[in-house]
């Protein structure tokens, strides 16, 4: 296992410098070319405007997405599995190491570019109260590994580059789009007797809160607020106690699944159809079923949207199976999932 480690440690040193470099680039260049704060007249008037904790989180979620697949992608392609799975490695440990090295690969960077940001924004601008970077920086070290195993489960269902990429894609917009979709509005006050002054939620403004990379956004923003010495906003407020249970429960559900599939992924299945649960088998019909649900939401249940719907499910299968032979149970998905759609578009057309 520890020659393990090391062998990955020397074969990934040129991207961890490459990462280095343009994570501290971009964060540097970000912080020095951003106008951190407005001045006013006197000088104690002060308005703190960026403190550089968006543009942090931005390179933790990029390099979460891109490790990912660097660091799995030998499982799609034949000659390499073959490889890896002939290694005196259980699986299970081959899986340990490539997650380890693949924090490495993420965490490095990130920490370089987080604290050479922050001392760039102190030496521009003192005034921010810098004791919540610090605690920002403790609490997205948790929140980035959970996302860095909830992109690689997500991943590693596919057989192949693009089905990884487009599951882990999938994924981690469907939540939002069913809340969006099939979560009504509800009342909150006004004055039953005047529609006018009646005021509805709708629980499609909680929606964004379902992504996959919520749970760090919305925390950066709560502590940007804090870090420019401002109060916490209602959305924040509503939206914390939401994506950090959600975040947390994913990241583990996530490394669990990783590392019980560990020893059931074949060598073979490399560059096959990609026949996940987590996969086409059920994004397809999920999809099908929302995009009808969008044309009742947005264009009322025009008919010639909703037979472009299904001449674009149709193709969703045929993608699938890359033939346009389809199995039994291809087919028999497919009208469920149009069924299901159509009743979907009918109750959101009719109770809009």
């Amino acid at each position: 296992m520890k020659k393990m480690l090391l062998f990955e440690i020397r074969r990934n040193l040129l991207a961890l410098v490459v990462f280095c470099v343009a994570a501290v680039a971009v964060s540097v260049v970000s912080v020095l070319t951003s106008d951190l704060s407005y001045h006013f007249i006197e000088p104690e008037s002060i308005d703190l405007r960026n403190a550089g904790i968006g543009t942090f989180t931005a390179i933790l979620c990029i390099l979460c997405s891109v490790v990912p697949v660097m660091q799995f992608s030998y499982r799609m392609k034949m000659n390499s599995a073959d490889l890896y799975y002939s290694l005196p490695v259980g699986r299970v440990n081959l899986m340990f190491a490539r997650v380890l090295i693949g924090l490495f690969l993420v965490f490095v960077p990130y920490t370089l570019a987080y604290w050479l940001g922050v001392a760039c924004v102190a030496m521009r601008e003192p005034h921010f109260a810098f004791l919540w970077h610090l605690v920002y920086f403790v609490v997205s070290v948790p929140l980035g590994v959970g996302l860095f195993g909830v992109i690689a489960f997500l991943f590693t269902r596919g057989n192949t580059v693009l089905d990884g990429i487009a599951f882990a894609a999938l994924w981690s917009c469907l939540l939002p789009l069913i809340v969006m979709f099939f979560v009504p509005r509800v009342y909150v006050g006004g004055d039953p007797a005047m529609p006018e002054d009646l005021h509805y939620y709708s629980y499609a403004q909680y929606a964004p809160m379902f992504f996959d990379y919520s749970p760090l956004a919305y925390t950066a923003g709560a502590f940007h607020s804090l870090a420019c010495r401002d109060v916490l906003s209602t959305l924040s407020c509503q939206a914390l106690p939401i994506v950090l249970p959600l975040g947390v429960a994913e990241g583990i559900a996530a490394y669990v699944g990783l590392f019980v599939r560990a020893d059931r992924d074949k060598a073979e299945n490399a560059g096959q159809i990609s026949s996940s649960w987590f996969g086409y088998r059920v994004l397809n019909p999920l999809y099908i079923a929302l995009l009808f649900a969008a044309v009742g939401k947005v264009m009322g249940g025009d008919v010639v949207m909703c037979v472009i719907v299904a001449v674009v499910g149709a193709a969703l299968y045929f993608l699938y199976r890359r033939s346009f032979r389809l199995r039994k149970e291809d087919v028999i998905s497919y009208v469920l999932a149009v069924v299901v759609g159509i009743a979907a578009l009918m109750l959101i057309h009719f109770l809009a």
